[in-house]
């Protein structure tokens, strides 16, 4: 058993995806007998308001640490204001959060035995690695994204200086970390690229609760509630940001204008929802809905809705990360339709799992295409959906992935105590 202090950015009741992640892990690995203290923010990702309220999540800035238990982990939260849409007001965020973790980091958490840091923020290694030493003890590092070449991708950093700073604290994290765990095979080879030894990688998927998101059936309370339960729905769901290609889906629908039992149904919500409301209410568009997340316990109904899902991110995207929505609308026993660039981590799995189709990036036409392809064959987008329950049932369980962090974690711990320091 080792005591395990966890900093991430968001942690549940937070909806975003990685969210859902970090506290299924923490939970795992408190019931796999570890001690697990979880440092991050109040509930900042599109909360509920009901969830705004509760006195566990009102931090201010006369009282901005609130700590509690929360399913048996022991929880600290440092006040974060609501997401904003503008990159230099999340950047300030992101600096009050690294400030107010670090100040509770060193003299709160109390005495622990590894440090887990995922990311992003890359920043964020830089706080795992000063408490990992104050502490004596080894940190790891769980790579979700690559940055900084993510946000050059994106085009919200440029090469330069601000880029080239960015490099060197990537460089100094992957250095000093224990452990770099990456949620890709394609992320192992760009690490080693880079220098990382081979020894240092581990490979551990995100994964998706099997149990909780499974095939339900189309009509439900949610799909009713919005009229599309007799409609053939193609969904994305996620996060509405500079990585995703989702104005694409207002040509999409144009394409789709006179297929009358096709809807294209938009939830989320990020930093080019504005945009994104702009383009369809200049559409005029019937065919396209955009919503704001939904509650959790609507995600499975909202699956169900859906006949196909969409995961399109733009050029040259796909190889700084893996959207988890893939691994939701498999677990939904939906097929899904990939619009990335072929040799990709996620091109690989939809084709390894024979769970849907993979279209060229940035293209309506493609993408208007596949979404026909499936309406007209309900027995293929059946088996298609099919192949994909079953692929991450096996593969790609919460249980499954848990374990290997539990491996890891063990591994790490006791190479530390062996030497009498941090692993390096």
């Amino acid at each position: 058993m080792a005591r395990v202090l966890l900093l991430t950015l968001v942690f549940g009741p937070d909806t975003v995806s990685t969210a859902n992640m970090m506290t299924d892990i923490a939970r795992g690995l408190q019931d796999k007998g570890h001690e697990l203290t979880v440092l991050t923010t109040i509930p900042h990702y599109n909360p509920s308001e009901e969830i705004r309220r509760q006195p566990a999540y009102s931090a201010t800035i006369l009282q901005p640490v609130k700590r509690s238990v929360e399913d048996g982990v022991r929880v600290i939260r440092v006040l974060m204001p609501q997401k904003r849409q503008r990159v230099w007001r999340r950047a300030l965020d992101y600096a009050l959060f690294q400030s107010l973790t670090t100040v509770m980091g060193l003299f709160s958490v109390g005495k622990q035995d590894v440090v887990l840091v995922p990311s992003p923020p890359i920043t964020l290694g830089l706080t795992g690695y000063l408490l990992s030493r104050r502490q004596g003890v080894p940190f790891i590092y769980n790579v979700q994204e690559l940055w900084p070449d993510a946000l050059i991708r994106m085009g919200v950093l440029q090469d330069g200086l601000l880029a080239g700073i960015l490099y060197r604290v990537e460089g100094f994290v992957y250095r000093e970390a224990a452990a770099i765990s990456v949620i890709a095979q394609t992320f192992m080879e760009a690490l080693i690229n880079k220098g990382v030894p081979n020894e240092k990688l581990h490979f551990i998927p995100n994964f998706v609760d099997t149990d909780w998101i499974r095939p339900l059936p189309k009509e439900n309370h949610f799909s009713r509630s919005i009229e599309l339960h007799d409609k053939f729905v193609t969904l994305y769901a996620g996060n509405i940001g500079l990585t995703q290609s989702l104005e694409m889906l207002v040509d999409v629908a144009r394409i789709l204008r006179d297929e009358d039992s096709i809807r294209i149904l938009i939830v989320g919500d990020g930093a080019a929802r504005k945009d994104l409301e702009r383009a369809i209410a200049e559409s005029g568009l019937p065919n396209i809905t955009l919503l704001p997340f939904q509650p959790p316990d609507r995600v499975p109904e909202l699956y169900a809705t859906s006949d196909v899902c969409l995961v399109p991110l733009k050029y040259g995207c796909a190889k700084d990360t893996i959207p988890s929505k893939a691994y939701t609308a498999m677990a939904a026993g939906r097929p899904v339709i990939a619009s990335v660039e072929e040799g990709t981590e996620l091109s690989a799995l939809v084709r390894d799992a024979a769970s849907g189709l993979v279209v060229p990036p940035e293209s309506p036409q493609d993408v208007a295409a596949a979404i026909l392809q499936l309406h007209a064959n309900p027995e293929r987008r059946y088996q298609l959906g099919k192949n994909g329950r079953e692929f991450v049932v096996e593969r790609y369980s919460r249980q499954s992935v848990v374990n290997e962090y539990d491996r890891m974690i063990r591994e790490v711990v006791g190479s530390a105590h062996a030497v009498g320091k941090p692993g390096t």
